[in-house]
């Protein structure tokens, strides 16, 4: 019988992450849950929900095309924050969430719009979503293994 791992965020992610951000915040259930569906409102179509759910995070065939709305674009690991997003802020947050077939887990970071896509994600090697927010500003990414990059989308808020 396999044992089943105490986190589904890699082990090797929190000593990045302290280096280059304020210290991460790992999120409750509940804000996870959240996170997930904000993300998969931002860059999943409503039809394909239900199906990303269940790839996200299990050893299964890479995502294709349909998994995306059709203004998410690839990027670059070395893409900068402040270049991805349409805002003047001094700070940003982002939260970066791993999932494994029974469970989701996201962390919560802080930090300046200089660090780039890989700041977040750190590699490619398990599958990793995320949204960063700055200001009005919010970006989506997403990451599979092996994909040398990330699919991301930027939505600019109205200001009320």
């Amino acid at each position: 019988m396999a044992r089943l791992a105490k986190t589904v965020t890699p082990e090797n992610r929190l000593p990045f992450w302290k280096k280059l951000w304020a210290t991460p915040r790992l999120l409750d259930q509940e804000a996870t849950d959240s996170a997930f569906d904000e993300f998969q409102e931002g860059l999943i179509p409503r039809h394909m929900h239900k199906i990303f759910l269940k790839s996200f995070g299990a050893k299964k065939d890479q995502l294709n095309n349909r998994f995306f709305v059709d203004e998410a674009t690839f990027q670059s690991w070395d893409s900068k924050l402040q270049e991805l997003l349409p805002s003047h802020e001094e700070s940003v947050e982002a939260i970066v969430i791993y999932g494994s077939p029974d469970r989701l887990e996201a962390h919560q970071l802080k930090g300046q719009p200089r660090r780039t896509v890989r700041d977040i994600v750190v590699d490619d090697w398990q599958a990793a979503c995320g949204i960063v927010t700055a200001g009005h500003s919010k970006l989506y990414l997403f990451v599979e293994p092996k994909m040398r990059g990330c699919i991301v989308r930027v939505v600019k808020e109205d200001e009320e």
